[in-house]
């Protein structure tokens, strides 16, 4: 599977040269990565994957898995998620996005949302079990 830059610029509405800024990167640079003519090293995956929210191996397509790694980064990906939706949508009512690929960047957007929030639960369900086993461990503990 093909690496996840272009698809998360995309999302938040970058160009080649804003997400360059951001990371300082050439925009050619970015481009070949992107399509695969230019492979980065390991500290500019992470450089980019700490840019997006993301981890490594979901950012070079490795990871199915959308999973942020910070309750920071739970909501700078909501807010991405939001941000892009408003700019679709603001594209839309000016005329420089058609009604079909709208639809279809609003249904992805859906989609980054539930799996953002079903891995939210996920690691909510974790940290109490967590919790209540270690409570029990304890009570145990001073029990004997």
């Amino acid at each position: 599977m093909a690496n996840r830059i272009r698809e998360l610029r995309a999302e938040r509405n970058l160009t080649l040269m804003k997400l360059g800024e951001k990371v300082d990167l050439a925009p050619n640079t970015i481009s070949q990565y992107e399509t695969g003519n230019r492979e980065p090293k390991l500290k500019t995956w992470q450089k980019l994957a700490d840019y997006f929210g993301v981890s490594v191996g979901y950012l070079q397509g490795i990871e199915d898995k959308f999973e942020p790694t910070s309750d920071l980064e739970h909501q700078k990906s909501h807010d991405a998620i939001w941000e892009g939706m408003a700019k679709t949508l603001r594209a839309v009512s000016v005329g420089t996005t058609g009604w079909e690929e709208a639809y279809q960047d609003l249904k992805r957007y859906q989609r980054k949302s539930d799996e953002l929030r079903f891995e939210e639960r996920r690691e909510t369900q974790q940290r109490m079990f967590n919790l209540a086993l270690s409570t029990f461990r304890r009570d145990h503990n001073e029990k004997r």
